[in-house]
């Protein structure tokens, strides 16, 4: 399992969380996409899902996931090999902050010139447009996200989620705990990314 695993601050602490980026999706392979939500895996990603939940060696408390299809896909090996396991939905989806309804049917590559126009206003505040999220928004609920994982009694807890908002989590947990929201604090984060990419089922353990 050391494949897939990075460690973030090990210590001795009475919670495992064990965050899991989604497996290989459609939008990743260069697909045109419609919905955020609709985005689902690829034939290999299948296969990295099912490999991962193999070198899974620990029972969770708790398996979690967003409501993108495309972690449901993913953590559906680990539910099949361990069904009594209690499973979660939270609001732990990636960072929307380009507007569904321009981004419909592009792919990544065609997204490119809009995402460096919005990471380059460099304003928290700003939304693209209906069903986008400002970078304030979405930091406040990496941070609620991490405020009920030291509330729950769950002792291991798994979380099948994205790159971007997994990047918020631990950005949060390392860098940035007391960060008033400002243009700083956002290019901050931006940094953060370039220098700490998540892949796909990529496993980043700490503990709470």
């Amino acid at each position: 399992m050391e494949e897939f695993i990075d460690k973030l601050h090990p210590m001795t602490a009475e919670k495992e969380i064990y965050l899991i980026r989604h497996a290989e999706s459609h939008a990743n392979v260069g697909v045109k996409t419609a919905d955020p939500a609709g985005v689902r895996l690829t034939k290999q990603g299948h296969q990295q899902a099912v490999r991962l939940a193999e070198n899974f060696e620990h029972k969770p408390d708790l398996i979690i996931t967003s409501p993108y299809i495309r972690t449901l896909q993913t953590a559906q090996p680990l539910l099949k090999k361990y069904p009594s396991v209690q499973h979660e939905q939270w609001p732990v989806y990636e960072f929307t902050y380009l507007c569904p309804k321009r981004c419909d049917n592009t792919t990544m590559e065609q997204r490119i010139p809009w995402a460096t126009e919005y990471w380059q206003k460099c304003d928290p505040h700003y939304q693209d447009g209906d069903g986008s999220e400002s970078f304030g928004l979405f930091v406040k609920r990496a941070t609620k996200t991490l405020e009920k994982l030291h509330q729950i009694e769950h002792k291991r807890i798994v979380i099948f989620s994205h790159m971007l908002f997994i990047s918020s989590l631990n950005w949060l947990k390392q860098k940035a705990p007391n960060y008033a929201m400002t243009p700083e604090a956002m290019l901050d984060f931006r940094e953060y990314l370039f220098e700490n990419s998540v892949g796909n089922c990529q496993i980043i353990y700490y503990q709470l």
